[in-house]
């Protein structure tokens, strides 16, 4: 999966957020709104190239409208990014991430975190399996 800088992201949002296919021109209206600035629609057109390049979205026409959607949802993104912060900063260490975080976690975050690690099964290996 190719990175996306912080604007694609934001945009890929604003598409996620229909929860499907949506008219482009409907997307430039959300897009300014949620990024409270007046992009140009020559602008959100490149920025939606780009990440039809990447492979997160495909923009079809249907008569004399665009529609944008997404093939990659945000549940993946989600797992992609988590992976990354873990590589990138916690050298692939899940309990230094866990323990980075230990000050914002609440009891309920780890009575949850709890349960999942207890219905987490690992082989002899120490690998996890679902």
């Amino acid at each position: 999966m190719e990175e996306l800088t912080r604007l694609e992201e934001r945009i890929m949002q604003c598409i996620w957020d229909y929860q499907g296919e949506v008219p482009f021109l409907d997307l430039i209206e959300t897009v300014k709104e949620k990024l409270n600035k007046d992009y140009k629609r020559t602008s959100i057109r490149g920025y939606l190239f780009r990440l039809e390049e990447k492979g997160y979205i495909k923009v079809t026409k249907k008569g004399r409208k665009a529609y944008v959607q997404p093939l990659i949802d945000e549940e993946t993104y989600g797992k992609y990014q988590a992976e990354e912060v873990l590589d990138r900063w916690f050298d692939g260490s899940a309990k230094r991430l866990v323990s980075a975080l230990g000050e914002k976690l609440t009891k309920e975050d780890g009575e949850e975190l709890r349960g999942i690690l207890d219905d987490v099964d690992f082989d002899d290996n120490n690998n996890k399996n679902i």
